[in-house]
């Protein structure tokens, strides 16, 4: 371990709180399934699963949860980090798929960017 990867590790925890805990924290603070989503997968398969739209909704949100708290627990134990970055790649895939059923195209090539620079933290924090 070189005597900037602790800062790299702190830098690429932060980016990452940012990220999924402020995505957590605007489903959690008015715990409701906004309209809009729930319109967008009408006429998908998702709306066609146990729960529906709002089901898969509630599932993000559970998941983007676990992510931050184990993102944050990587800022006090740096083993956990790989496998923070590793739930991510699995989220990412799952907000890809949701993007690709609504045919938002510009919104899952965005996903391509954010998967791929999770394997870049990914291979530098290992």
């Amino acid at each position: 371990m070189t005597e900037l990867q602790p800062i790299i590790n702190y830098s690429i925890i932060f980016i990452y709180v940012l990220l999924f805990g402020t995505a957590a924290i605007d489903k959690w603070k008015t715990l409701s399934t906004p309209e809009w989503f729930c319109k967008q997968f009408e006429n998908t398969i998702i709306n066609r699963l146990p729960g529906k739209a709002a089901g898969g909704y509630w599932m993000i949100a559970i998941f983007e949860l676990l992510i931050t708290l184990t993102f944050i627990a990587a800022l006090f134990n740096f083993a956990l980090l790989p496998y923070a970055l590793i739930g991510s790649l699995f989220m990412f895939g799952i907000l890809l798929l949701g993007l690709r059923l609504i045919s938002d195209f510009q919104g899952s090539a965005n996903m391509f960017i954010y998967f791929g620079t999770t394997l870049i933290s990914l291979y530098v924090v290992k």
